[in-house]
């Protein structure tokens, strides 16, 4: 049972964008660590079920931590995976919150995808921005400007196929491993 729950970790784990370094993280695990979806208490059997391009972020809490935020419940470590649907809702509500202008241009979480999202001055794709934006916090954050290209203001139109580019700047957030570059 633990080596094919390490193996699914591991699988689920390279599919994401962000998350912690497996190698080491697994070794301190115990045998029944806790798992939340989407901040639900759920089996792990049950996230099997789940499409692995559904998932958009897992956050593994090593089993000292995550007894201090559970009590005896996390005495073996706990999972936290978090879906795009839940990813794009969490940043969706943080940025409005940030700026009148996002909250006017994009009404719902699903009303962003006439935007390009960049962040710290890289562009995120349209699969990498829930799990890169929902980490956003007032811990991290620092500013969100929203630029319409109908406004004719900008000349990008070969650059950014989307009609608004959504620039945002945050201080990594702490323990989050760095993408290696693949080029």
């Amino acid at each position: 049972m633990q080596r094919a729950f390490t193996f699914f970790i591991i699988v689920l784990l390279t599919e994401t964008s962000f998350g912690q370094l497996p190698k080491n993280t697994m070794k301190k695990m115990g045998q029944n660590p806790i798992v939340f979806l989407d901040s639900v208490e759920c089996e792990i059997s049950y996230l099997l079920t789940i499409n692995p391009f559904d998932i958009s972020n897992i956050s593994i809490v090593k089993p000292k931590k995550a007894k201090t935020l559970l009590s005896d419940k996390g005495v073996d470590g706990a999972i936290y995976v978090t879906t795009v649907k839940a990813a794009k809702t969490i940043y969706w509500k943080y940025l409005s919150s940030k700026s009148d202008e996002y909250r006017r241009i994009f009404t719902s979480p699903q009303a962003d995808t006439t935007a390009q999202y960049i962040l710290n001055g890289e562009a995120l794709s349209d699969s990498a921005a829930p799990g890169s934006l929902f980490l956003k916090n007032n811990k991290n954050f620092k500013t969100i400007n929203v630029i319409d290209k109908q406004e004719g203001k900008y000349l990008m139109d070969n650059v950014v196929p989307k009609r608004y580019i959504v620039i945002i700047t945050a201080k990594r957030p702490k323990g989050l491993v760095k993408q290696k570059s693949t080029t």
